[in-house]
């Protein structure tokens, strides 16, 4: 049996108020990570547009 599979099995032995917890924090999770991305996206296109455009810091161009 597959460590996934094992772990299906003891989620669906448990209560359905413990898998609707579970279920919750899945979801809160898949959105702290959805947002992360969004920011990560938004500095690196800005960081992009200021190397592009001459407006990095000198330190900067090194990131790249």
């Amino acid at each position: 049996m597959s460590t996934v599979d094992a772990l299906w099995v003891l989620i669906q032995s448990q209560s359905k108020r413990v898998r609707q917890a579970l279920t919750k924090r899945l979801i809160a999770e898949q959105d702290a990570t959805k947002v992360q991305k969004l920011q990560l996206k938004d500095s690196m296109t800005r960081a992009f547009d200021e190397l592009h455009s001459g407006q990095a810091k000198r330190d900067a161009r090194k990131l790249f």
